[in-house]
């Protein structure tokens, strides 16, 4: 009991003087673009777009710790207007409570860019590439999935998160790998798309863009919570999965997910919700802990899949998990 106590206080400590930090940081009225999330259409050949703004001036160095600290304190676009200009179109898009959303028609949906102003300012600016047509989901969790977060420890993960650069963030062994392979595609999974579906706040989607491309990720769209207390994580996760089976109907989903939070459990919620549970090719967990308590639940998780007929793979070893992919066709690694 005392040992609890006393872990408890120093997390209460140390997220305490990071509040302290945050409050110490001056803060002008100005807008900063915290999300961006694009999804192609090939039926259309449209973007549609969302994003996430705060009324927080910008930092100099928007991924350092100053900007990941205060992210927590800053407040949301009220209502206004951000104008979008892509290759051959522009648009604009009304912000309500920091929140907006829209459709573009750029010149080509492969290749793209995606410029963010507002009152004048230029907020963002990204370039995308994707495979056209679109013929594969692939959902991927980030924390402790692909990003060493430790996630079962709350000090970790505030320093993991909070405190660490981009660039010194480690990948979970093999991952960047074994996605760039799937990424090539298979006879069982053509023309993949990834998402990066992940409860971090929104405030600290620069920071994990700069972590997927310094480590070779492939492009995708990365989906994050508004914040840290805009509803549950498995709201949050169960909603965007639905959302994105409704907007590429009837096409294969592999999903990635780890064991230290929900994940199996909000993946089989998901599959029980679609009319063709077949459609998710496989469910790949990795293993973040290894008790009884975990492994038995792992194995309830294994059962309910099975249901639907879905491979159910829990893995701690990349070269391990690979063979098992290539087991069921999901990976070809021939001349690799």
């Amino acid at each position: 009991m005392l040992k609890t106590l006393k872990k408890t206080q120093k997390w209460l400590n140390c997220f305490a003087a990071l509040m302290v930090a945050a409050l110490m940081i001056p803060v002008a009225e100005a807008a900063d673009l915290y999300d961006l999330r694009v999804f192609p259409e090939s039926a259309s050949q449209t973007i549609s777009f969302s994003g996430v703004i705060s009324a927080a001036d910008p930092f100099s160095q928007p991924i350092g710790k100053r900007a990941r600290i205060s992210g927590m304190l800053r407040s949301w676009l009220a209502s206004s207007t951000v104008d979008i200009e892509t290759e051959g179109a522009s648009c604009s898009a009304v912000v309500q409570n920091g929140e907006f959303s829209g459709t573009i028609r750029p010149a080509s949906i492969s290749s793209f860019s995606f410029t963010v102003r507002h009152e004048g300012q230029q907020l963002h600016y990204e370039r995308f590439s994707f495979s056209e047509p679109i013929e594969t989901v692939i959902v991927s969790d980030v924390d402790d999935t692909i990003l060493v977060t430790e996630v079962t420890s709350r000090l970790k993960m505030v320093y993991n998160s909070l405190l660490k650069s981009s660039e010194n963030r480690e990948p979970v062994n093999g991952t960047p790998e074994l996605y760039k392979v799937l990424a090539s595609g298979t006879a069982t999974l053509r023309n993949p798309h990834f998402f990066y579906l992940s409860s971090s706040p929104a405030f600290l989607s620069r920071s994990l863009k700069s972590f997927l491309q310094a480590n070779g990720f492939p492009q995708g769209t990365l989906i994050l919570k508004k914040s840290l207390t805009g509803g549950s994580h498995q709201q949050h996760k169960l909603g965007w999965l639905q959302t994105i089976a409704g907007r590429f109907p009837q096409m294969p989903i592999l999903l990635f997910g780890d064991s230290g939070e929900k994940d199996p459990q909000i993946y089989a919620e998901f599959a029980a919700s679609l009319v063709k549970p077949g459609l998710i090719k496989a469910v790949v967990i990795h293993l973040v802990a290894d008790d009884e308590e975990h492994l038995q639940k792992l194995n309830e998780h294994a059962t309910s899949f099975k249901r639907f007929g879905v491979p159910f793979i829990t893995w701690s070893d990349s070269e391990v998990l690979c063979r098992e992919l290539e087991k069921i066709g999901l990976l070809s690694r021939q001349g690799q």
